[in-house]
C-alpha cells in the first residue's frame, strides 16, 4: 500500500495535469513551419496537417476545428470555424489565451496573455492580465512582440474540412512572451457577429459576451506530452523523488526490525 501511495504522489508531482479533471488539448512538435503561408486560411494540403487536431461540435450544429503545434520557439494555432458561412469582415474574430503558470485566480494576472485578431485583419492585439479595470476584464493592451503573427481569413477549396468559404484564423505566438512550460492554461474562442455568439474551448464555460474572457481558472490545459516544450524543474523532481525513496526505505527498514 505504501508503494502505491508513493507512486501516486510522484505522479501527481511530475504530472499534475493527470491528477485533476481538466479539459485538455495535446499539442505536438511540428516541422515545415517555414512553409506556412500567413494568409488566415489553410492554403495547401500539408500546411496544417502536421499539427494536432481537436474538433468541437456545438449543440446548435456549429463546428470548430483547433489545430496546434510548436517548434520549441513558437506555438502555432489554427482556428477553423468550419460552419460559419455568413461571416462579417472586421467584426468576426478569434482569440487565443495562454498562461504558463495555471492558477485558481478569479482575475487574470500579469502572466496571463490573450492574442486577438479580427476577420480580414493582419494586425493582432496583445492583452496582458493584471489590469485594474473590471470593464476590461482586468486585461490591458500591450505592445505586440515583433515575432507575433495573427491573421483572420476566409477559407477556399484547399481547406480540409469544408470547401464552402468560412472564417479561419492563424496564429504564431512566441513562447518567449508567455514563458516555457509543458503544460499551459489555454483558452481559444471565435466570435460570430451575425448571431452575436461566442464558440470557445473549453466549451460552455462562460455566458459573457465577446471579447470578454472567462477567468483563467476556467481555462483548459494545453499539454506537450513528450515534453518537447520543456520547463518543469527536473532538479526539483530528482530531489523529491530521492526524498520519497529515502522515506520509503527508512519505513521498510523499521518494519523489518
Amino acid at each position: 500500500m505504501l508503494k502505491i501511495v508513493i507512486a501516486l504522489i510522484i505522479v501527481m508531482i511530475i504530472y499534475p495535469h493527470l491528477a485533476f479533471a481538466q479539459p485538455q488539448i495535446f499539442t505536438t512538435l511540428r516541422g515545415g513551419v517555414n512553409a506556412i503561408i500567413w494568409d488566415g486560411k489553410w492554403s495547401f494540403l500539408q500546411e496544417w496537417k502536421p499539427t494536432s487536431e481537436d474538433i468541437l461540435k456545438f449543440d446548435d450544429g456549429n463546428e470548430l476545428a483547433i489545430k496546434t503545434g510548436h517548434d520549441r520557439e513558437n506555438l502555432y494555432v489554427f482556428l477553423d470555424f468550419v460552419t460559419e458561412n455568413q461571416f462579417k469582415k472586421f467584426s468576426d474574430s478569434g482569440v487565443v489565451c495562454m498562461v504558463s503558470n495555471k492558477t485558481t485566480e478569479l482575475s487574470p494576472q500579469k502572466d496571463d496573455y490573450c492574442f486577438f485578431i479580427a476577420l480580414g485583419h493582419n494586425s493582432p492585439l496583445t492583452f496582458q492580465g493584471g489590469g485594474y479595470l473590471g470593464l476590461t476584464n482586468y486585461f490591458m493592451k500591450i505592445e505586440n512582440d515583433p515575432s507575433l503573427i495573427a491573421i483572420g481569413g476566409i477559407s477556399d477549396e484547399h481547406d480540409r474540412y469544408s470547401s464552402i468559404p468560412h472564417a479561419s484564423y492563424e496564429f504564431k505566438i512566441p513562447i518567449k512572451v508567455v514563458g516555457s512550460s509543458d503544460v499551459y492554461g489555454f483558452y481559444v474562442a471565435v466570435y460570430d457577429a451575425q448571431t452575436s455568439k461566442t464558440y470557445s474551448w473549453p466549451q460552455n464555460i462562460s455566458n459573457q459576451s465577446f471579447p470578454e474572457i472567462p477567468p483563467p481558472s476556467k481555462w483548459g490545459e494545453l499539454i506537450s506530452p513528450d515534453k518537447s516544450l520543456p520547463e518543469f524543474p527536473y532538479p526539483v523532481i530528482t530531489i523529491l523523488f530521492a526524498t520519497m525513496i529515502t522515506i520509503y526505505l527508512s519505513r521498510r527498514h523499521i518494519c523489518f526490525n
